[in-house]
């Protein structure tokens, strides 16, 4: 791949991030702000939401983004991955700082119901392991990335507490495309893998035929 080839692929990511703030500001500005800090939280719920699933869905696609973006993987995926998490960082510091309490970082066993509709709690900190983890995967081998699938369950935590909670989740259009985009989450991921033990199944066989 060319130089000027990598470089317009480049402005791809830089317009998928621009097209990301624009849309989550959009959705933002559909109901009433009271004060300026339900913005910021907002804001970073939505950002860090899309970033976790395209991190999530691109890890499915290692070879395929390398091939376009003509660069690591691992950049392209570490990039989306660190914004995502900064941008949840933002929403939980500003939910604490509303609250006046470091208790919105904590989760809630109380009730089965609580700790689902504050499920964003436990997934940020899920997602924070995840990309500690990531750091140390060549120390840790090949079981890194079975802890990476916490990144799954992170994502469907935080829908869940949108769909229970968040305030631009009032809206039925915003509450379809969340369960949407879970369902394809998941649903690559169980492609995915099932393909791969299918091949292997085969290049089994075959080595006995």
């Amino acid at each position: 791949m060319t130089k000027s080839r990598k470089s317009k692929n480049t402005w791809v990511l830089i317009l998928c991030g621009a097209v990301a703030l624009l849309l989550t500001v959009g959705i933002v500005t559909l109901d009433r702000l009271y004060t300026p800090l339900d913005g910021v939280i907002r804001v970073g719920a939505l950002l860090g939401y899309l970033g976790v699933f395209l991190a999530a869905l691109s890890s499915n696609y290692m070879r395929e983004l390398t091939r376009y973006f003509g660069r690591s993987f691992i950049t392209v995926h570490h990039i989306i991955s660190v914004t995502a998490l900064v941008a949840l960082a933002v929403h939980a510091v500003s939910v604490a700082w509303q609250m006046r309490s470091a208790a919105a970082f904590l989760p809630r066993f109380d009730t089965l119901q609580l700790f689902f509709a504050l499920g964003g709690r436990p997934a940020f900190w899920l997602l924070a392991l995840t990309s500690l983890i990531a750091l140390f995967r060549t120390a840790i081998g090949k079981h890194w990335k079975v802890i990476h699938w916490l990144n799954y369950v992170a994502f469907a935590l935080g829908t869940i507490h949108a769909q229970m909670i968040g305030s631009s989740f009032v809206h039925l259009s915003i509450r379809i495309v969340g369960w949407v985009m879970l369902a394809v989450l998941l649903g690559v991921f169980v492609w995915k893998r099932t393909r791969k033990q299918r091949a292997l199944a085969n290049r089994s066989k075959n080595r006995e035929l």
